[in-house]
């Protein structure tokens, strides 16, 4: 019997016919190629399986987002106090330093200033009342010092700080007519204010 393309995409069990004495018909078919067809597709599936299977188990159903925020704040020290001691005629001068530390992103600046209602940048002897003829001054160096009755900046950064020096810089003339007495104070009011 001869083969045909529709024989070979069929699979017929071997056939046998009756005829003449001594003769056999055979149907032989070539039909392995979609047996092995079969096998290697049923193969590759079970491959895709073993490695897509673990990986479904990473599969992610959801999420959860966390969120939380960081408060603004900083702290300052102050300057120690600076003892003039006994003032002499002349210009007397002192220095010290503060230190400030903050997380504001855009830094801090911190000013000074003699902030009493009455006789305001002058320093006043505490018992008497008597004020001193020339105003005090400060300043963040000193070469920048300045009369106290007005705010002067002492330091001005950007970004968070730590443990960042504020220096204060005094000067105070004494004249010859300035009366003679203890007690002649001055403070110092300081402000710190968060950069924008």
């Amino acid at each position: 019997m001869k083969d045909t393309d529709s024989d070979k995409r069929r699979e017929v069990m071997p056939l046998k016919m009756s005829g003449e004495a001594g003769t056999r018909w055979e149907a032989t078919f070539k039909g392995g190629n979609s047996l092995k067809k079969l096998l290697i597709i049923g193969l590759a599936l079970a491959l895709i399986g073993v490695f897509i299977a673990p990986l479904a188990a990473f599969a992610t159903d959801g999420t959860t987002d966390i969120t939380g925020n960081v408060t603004s704040g900083y702290t300052f020290n102050t300057p120690p106090t600076i003892p003039l001691g006994t003032m002499s005629t002349g210009t007397n001068t002192g220095n010290s330093s503060g230190n400030i530390t903050g997380n504001n992103a855009d830094g801090y600046t911190v000013s000074a200033v003699d902030a009493k209602g009455s006789n305001t940048g002058y320093m006043v002897s505490t018992p008497s009342g008597h004020v001193l003829a020339n105003k005090f001054k400060i300043g963040s160096s000193a070469g920048s010092v300045d009369t106290a009755d007005v705010s002067r900046t002492l330091y001005t950064g950007s970004g968070p700080v730590s443990n960042v020096a504020v220096p204060l810089y005094i000067s105070q003339t004494i004249t010859a007519t300035d009366v003679a007495a203890s007690g002649y104070t001055i403070t110092i009011t300081y402000t710190v204010t968060a950069n924008p």
